[in-house]
This record gives structure tokens, sequence and C-alpha cells, in this order.
């Protein structure tokens, strides 16, 4: 096998573990995606509880303390979520190209035996045209 080929394979082996990599981080960040979002359904039920009635003064600020930190946390679940979906699509990308990149020598290293094999026949057919031009001449 031709150098060429070899080493197409190599770079085939690598980009593909490459792909495999990128889409196993692919769906960790989906899965935290997912899971920051199970968050923020979970803090706004919780935030939309109703008030307590007829609470004493000390209930009420608790209350209000409880209310304002679920918020603060919340917003903080909600920014962690964009930045997860930012990764997530910077990921997604990185695999499009990653795998592109992959089809690409995959193609060239296709091309490169199918010359190799149609070689191979021609080859192949010179020797048994060449044996047959000298069976013919021996004939005659």
């Amino acid at each position: 096998m031709p150098t060429m080929m070899r080493t197409l394979e190599q770079l085939i082996t690598l980009r593909n573990r490459k792909v495999r990599d990128l889409s196993g981080q692919l769906s960790s960040q989906q899965q935290l995606c997912q899971r920051y979002d199970r968050n923020i359904q979970a803090l706004q039920s919780l935030s939309t509880a109703p008030p307590s009635e007829g609470g004493h003064v000390a209930m009420m600020l608790n209350e209000a303390q409880y209310k304002k930190n679920l918020q603060r946390i919340l917003n903080w679940q909600k920014q962690e979520q964009a930045l997860a979906t930012l990764k997530a699509q910077q990921l997604q990308q990185n695999l499009l190209h990653e795998a592109r990149r992959e089809k690409g020598f995959q193609l060239a290293l296709d091309q490169r035996r199918d010359t190799a094999q149609a070689d191979e026949g021609r080859k192949a057919q010179k020797q048994t045209d060449a044996l047959a031009a000298q069976f013919w001449q021996r004939r005659q």
C-alpha cells in the first residue's frame, strides 16, 4: 500500500477519534443544558408559591428574603444556561467542521484506492494481452 494511502488512513482515524470526542462533549453539554432547564423550572415553581397569609412580621421578612434569594439563584441559573447553550452551539459547529474534514479525507482515500485498483486492473489486462499475443504468435 502506498505511503499516501497509509497517511490518509491515519488521518481518517485521527479525524474519526476527534469526531467521537466532540460528539461526546456535545452530548454532555446538551445534558448540562437540560439540567439547567429543569433547575430553572423548579426554581420558578418555588418562587411562584403563594405568600402565607396573616403571618408575623418576622415570617413575612423571612419569606421576602427567601424569594429574593430564589430570584438571585434563578437569574444565576439562567446565565449559566445561556453560557452552556453557547458552548453547545460552538461544539456543534466544531463537530460539523471535523466531520466534514473526516469526510474529505475519506473521499480522497477512496479516490486513491479507486485509482490504484484501476491501475492494477490495467496492469493485469496488459499482462493478459501480452500472454495472449505470445500464445497467438507461437501458434502462427
